[in-house]
């Protein structure tokens, strides 16, 4: 099994949420396995000797942008530039917001009997309110890759895309070529490249969810950064191992934390209206410096 991460930028919490998510799959994960970080900054890496980096630069993220400039088509470049790396093994693509909780072997057993795992499904996106419905007035009944865009085709979470080996190379050529022909008809752009995903897989294996194994707190991403950095600072004061400290909070702590949580609008507004109007003032810095 080839695991992988795509990590673009700098921004520490999403460095913080990978090590967590990657910590979380090495204590399970056997020799042969491999975890693979695609990324623009290497250094982040530089304390986990067990993980390797195929470094890129601006440049080819631009050019894997594509003609219509599309950031998440990146995604599905960096899959295949891992795959042609590894092409003898199952590939699991994971988001830095996952966390493995379940049994990693069973996971390797859906793959081996042909079964594809993506996040959770979320519906088809005809019925799904605003930009995916957009997105499937412009394809619906449309032909990409051979594929006609239809009612069986559901929309898929793509924060864990794990393909079989035998199918991984199909899985992308489709999805990409499915991406670009979305985005070429004018598409609402957002959600082309998780519909394409969705699509490829479910023509290509038998898909099913990986929730029963990984976490995706896409949306309480603040609470288990706090939880990682915790995590990170007590297994350094202590000198405790960063794998037991895992293993205490999925025994103690992991049923207690959402891994969803539906933000409302006014709360936003309202607390940037109490930021705006009523933020710290009286500021003072070092002296002598």
């Amino acid at each position: 099994m080839t695991i992988m991460y795509f990590t673009i930028g700098d921004s520490l919490d999403m460095y913080v949420q990978a090590f967590l998510s990657i910590e979380s799959f090495k204590r399970q994960i056997g020799e042969s396995d491999v975890i693979v970080a695609v990324t623009t900054n290497p250094d982040f890496f530089k304390g986990l000797d067990y993980v390797k980096t195929v470094v890129i630069d601006c440049d080819t993220v631009t050019e894997w942008r594509g003609e219509h400039d599309f950031f998440w088509r990146t995604k599905i470049k960096a899959m295949e530039r891992v795959l042609a790396l590894y092409h003898d093994d199952d590939l699991v693509y994971l988001d830095c917001d996952t966390f493995l909780y379940g049994d990693v072997n069973e996971m390797k057993r859906l793959l081996n009997s042909g079964c594809g795992l993506m996040d959770g499904n979320d519906g088809h996106p005809s019925r799904i309110k605003y930009k995916p419905q957009k997105m499937y007035k412009k394809v619906g009944g449309c032909s990409y890759a051979g594929i006609t865009i239809s009612e069986k085709h559901d929309m898929w979470c793509a924060g864990v895309v794990a393909i079989p080996r035998e199918k991984s190379r199909a899985v992308l050529e489709m999805a990409l070529s499915i991406c670009d022909g979305m985005l070429d008809d004018g598409a609402e752009p957002i959600v082309v490249e998780q519909y394409s995903l969705s699509v490829a897989m479910y023509e290509n294996t038998r898909l099913t969810s990986s929730k029963p194994y990984v976490a995706h707190y896409w949306s309480n991403k603040s609470q288990w950064i706090e939880i990682a950095k915790d995590m990170m600072a007590k297994s350094i004061l202590t000198k405790a191992n960063f794998v037991d400290e895992i293993d205490a909070f999925i025994a103690s702590s992991i049923k207690s934390v959402p891994v969803y949580v539906k933000k409302h609008n006014t709360n936003r507004k309202l607390k940037s209206l109490v930021d705006k109007y009523f933020g710290d003032d009286s500021q003072q810095y070092v002296e002598g410096v």
